[in-house]
C-alpha cells in the first residue's frame, strides 16, 4: 500500500505541473481564465506569483499526505486517488482545448 501512495504522490505531482503549465498556456494567450477564484486572485497579480502559490500549495498538501502516510494508509490512498482523478479529468479538459484548436483553426 505505501509503495501506491508513493506512486500517487508522484503522479498528481506531474498532474499539478501539467495543468500548472496548460493554465499559464490557455491564459497567457487569452484563450481561457482561471477556474479557481483563489488562483485567479493570485494570477491577477503576476504570473510568478500564481506558479509560487500553485506548487506552494500543492506542495505542502502533498507533504501533509505523505506524511501521514503510514497512519492513515488507507485514508490517505483514497484521498490520493481522488486528488489523481480529478486531476486526470483536468488534464483532459486541457487535452480537449487542444485538440479543439487544433481542429478548428484553419
Amino acid at each position: 500500500m505505501l509503495r501506491k501512495i508513493v506512486g500517487l504522490v508522484y503522479a498528481l505531482a506531474i498532474l499539478i505541473i501539467i495543468d500548472l503549465t496548460a493554465t499559464l498556456f490557455w491564459v497567457s494567450n487569452d484563450l481561457a481564465t482561471e477556474a479557481n477564484p483563489i488562483m485567479d486572485a493570485f494570477l491577477q497579480v503576476s504570473p510568478v506569483l500564481f506558479v509560487v502559490a500553485k506548487l506552494g500549495l500543492s506542495a505542502v498538501g502533498i507533504w501533509i499526505l505523505y506524511y501521514f502516510r503510514k497512519r492513515f494508509k488507507r485514508k490517505i490512498f483514497k484521498i490520493l486517488l481522488g486528488l489523481n482523478l480529478i486531476y486526470i479529468a483536468v488534464f483532459v479538459y486541457h487535452l480537449w482545448g487542444v485538440l479543439f484548436l487544433l481542429f478548428s483553426t484553419n
